[in-house]
């Protein structure tokens, strides 16, 4: 299981990846716009759940170390 709960991470947008109309423009555009508004989050498409997420900044894996032994 990963470090960072489910919890942390929001879904804003799911994706249809059948949907011919959506470019990867339009995604792109709007994971900006989501990140104008909460510049407190890191905003990303997740290819997992094929859709906009976000979470607190501060709280990825990899600013955190996820995957790596702790320091000692």
């Amino acid at each position: 299981m990963s470090r960072w709960s489910a919890v942390s991470k929001r879904v804003w947008v799911r994706i249809d990846r059948n949907d011919p109309k959506l470019s990867l423009r339009d995604v792109a555009e709007r994971i900006k716009e989501i990140q104008r508004e909460h510049p407190d989050l890191d905003v990303f498409f997740d290819g997992d759940e094929f859709a906009i997420c976000s979470r607190p900044r501060g709280e990825t894996g990899a600013s955190q170390g996820a995957g790596t032994a702790p320091n000692a």
